[in-house]
């Protein structure tokens, strides 16, 4: 397996929502020299790299590349673009219910980032190959099944459920006149 660009750990680090602190534990270095790895400015130690190595070997192939090839930070969901003027009440209602779902868009961004997550560090740690500090690092799956428990779960459909609401009452306040009823 060759060894992966610096750009694959902090994309690693996102995939699996880790702080540089825990990924470093994780592969047995200090966090400064994480930081310079994924700065591009040192390379890890041999020990670091190999524990690093396990560590994507337990991932699938398809995350493996798709790490490999994160060129950063997903684009934030598009709010629909204004259509055409409104009488000013149902302008103003336009105009409060897009900020509502801004708000909810933006809360709803990092519960499912830490779904995504939590179904990648429980699968990590099923994986046959997972690295055996991997496999002791309670706090680590721990917090995988938090982020996927009921609690969680219920704030996240409560957040889509508002989203769908709030862009059905957009794409109403978007038809004409008499096709909004």
């Amino acid at each position: 397996m060759r060894l992966p660009a610096a750009g694959t750990l902090p994309a690693l680090r996102r995939y699996l929502a880790l702080t540089q602190t825990q990924l470093a534990t994780l592969l047995g270095t200090t966090r400064g020299a994480l930081a310079q790895a994924e700065a591009g400015t040192r390379f890890l130690t041999v020990e670091a790299r190999d524990a690093l190595s396990a560590l994507l070997a337990a991932l699938p192939l398809a995350t493996r590349q798709a790490l490999a090839g994160d060129a950063g930070e997903a684009p934030p969901p598009q709010v629909p673009a204004p259509p055409a003027p409104l009488p000013r009440p149902l302008a103003r209602r336009r105009h409060l219910a897009t900020r509502e779902l801004e708000r909810v868009l933006a809360a709803l961004a990092p519960l499912e980032a830490r779904r995504l997550a939590s179904a990648a560090r429980l699968a990590l740690l099923a994986a046959p190959a997972c690295p055996p500090a991997l496999a002791r690092d309670g706090p680590f799956a721990a917090q995988a099944r938090l982020w996927a428990g009921p609690a969680a779960e219920a704030a996240r459909r409560l957040l889509l459920a508002r989203a769908a609401g709030l862009r059905a009452e957009l794409a109403a306040l978007a038809a004409p006149a008499g096709e909004a009823e």
